[in-house]
């Protein structure tokens, strides 16, 4: 870990036990910020722009505070190192865990002023500043043990405990997190995706990588993938941990999904949720077919046409003042001569429908009637249901003819995963 001495303005590197207390910065980035070669060059260049300025005004902070070295992620990082920088970003959520403090520097908030700006018009700015905007902020926000926010004259706001009904208020973040990083873990996977639901980030493979100590998981960084890729390694790397199915909890304008999201904000309504006490518990795991599962199905109503499958996810929702159990709609998938195979072993294959909403229902000893079916499925993701459709199609289009002529019968495809 690369630190700069608040002293000298010089780096040093250091490793692990070697590291001595620092700060962290937590800021938005702009037009000028220094980088690594900059930062070492210390030429007049680099002495004149914004960000060098910005450099210099914390560590002078830093030092008041009682602190020889702080961090900062424009130039204690050399991102011309692909390998270095992979190592930063996998370290992210530890570098903020581990300083001894946090300074947030909102560079759009203007300080409180005698005859100009009050509390009231100061806390107006702080919803409006671009920082909580940011994807990497949530980490930021939860990760440090200190946390202090500083105005753009590098002020101080207000003590912490002060702004924590406000900071909760502008980023949807619970406030026990807040006061208390030990219990992130207690929060089931959907509410922290729904933490970071309406943030952006400037590059888009950032909003994966800015989630990866959210949920103790690391991960390759792969620019140029995009972001739909980098969140679907995200969300595999979590189940490879965890088994909240809370993490299928999402809702979505898709008419057609597999079970996961596309992007944190399909998370931003999650209600309150509750997990269930792991009874019947079943390894799942993505495969090249689909997402091998055991499901929990409530079957379609035969007397209505526009009933379809429900698969209850291991979860329940607060709908109103009363528990519900969560379920989602599926879709059965292939004809009689499509078969499924997981282990050897037949299964049935599904997409989610309707991904638009959710169906709360009633557990199922209230429901007379209606029989729950606990059964082994696949539900497939994009790319394998427009290979099953392109599969199906291109046969039935090269033996059509054949199958009138010669009377072939039907052609029988098996789909397996060993």
């Amino acid at each position: 870990m690369r630190l700069l001495n608040t002293h000298t303005l010089e780096m040093k590197e250091f490793f692990d036990s070697q590291v001595p207390p620092y700060v962290i910065l937590s800021h938005t980035w702009g037009n000028e910020e220094i980088s690594f070669s900059e930062m070492e060059s210390n030429n007049e260049t680099a002495r004149s722009k914004a960000g060098y300025q910005k450099i210099t005004k914390f560590c002078a902070l830093t030092k008041r505070h009682g602190f020889e070295y702080g961090w900062v992620d424009t130039c204690c990082i050399d991102k011309r190192n692909s390998a270095e920088l992979s190592e930063a970003i996998n370290s992210m959520y530890a570098y903020y865990y581990d300083a001894a403090e946090c300074f947030i520097f909102l560079d759009d908030v203007w300080p409180i002023s005698e005859g100009g700006i009050d509390h009231k018009v100061q806390i107006a700015f702080m919803k409006a500043s671009r920082w909580f905007t940011r994807r990497w902020t949530t980490q930021e926000l939860l990760a440090p043990k200190i946390r202090k926010l500083f105005a753009k004259d590098w002020s101080l706001i207000d003590h912490w405990e002060n702004l924590l009904s406000l900071v909760t208020e502008i980023t949807n973040i619970d406030e026990r997190a807040l006061r208390d990083r030990d219990t992130i873990p207690s929060f089931c996977v959907a509410q922290r995706m729904c933490w970071a639901s309406k943030s952006q980030t400037t590059r888009n493979e950032d909003m994966a990588c800015s989630l990866m100590g959210l949920f103790n998981v690391n991960m390759p960084v792969i620019y140029g993938e995009g972001s739909h890729k980098a969140f679907r390694r995200l969300q595999n790397e979590i189940m490879q941990v965890s088994f909240d199915q809370t993490i299928f909890a999402w809702r979505g304008d898709y008419q057609s999904s597999g079970l996961l999201a596309r992007s944190p904000t399909d998370f931003r309504e999650t209600p309150e949720l509750g997990l269930w006490h792991p009874v019947n518990l079943s390894p799942y795991a993505m495969t090249n077919v689909g997402l091998s599962l055991r499901l929990l199905k409530i079957p379609a109503d035969d007397k209505n046409d526009m009933s379809t499958p429900l698969a209850v996810l291991q979860c329940d929702v607060k709908d109103g003042n009363t528990w519900k159990i969560l379920s989602i709609h599926l879709k059965q998938l292939g004809d009689k001569d499509t078969k499924f195979f997981v282990n050897g072993k037949s299964c049935t294959a599904y997409r989610r429908i309707r991904c638009y909403e959710w169906k709360p229902v009633e557990p199922a000893g209230k429901v007379q009637g209606v029989r729950w079916q606990n059964e082994h499925g696949l539900v497939l993701e994009d790319e394998h249901y427009e290979l099953l459709k392109h599969s199906i199609e291109d046969t039935r289009r090269r033996w059509e003819l054949e199958i009138q002529y010669q009377h072939f019968g039907s052609v029988g495809i098996d789909y397996v995963y060993e």
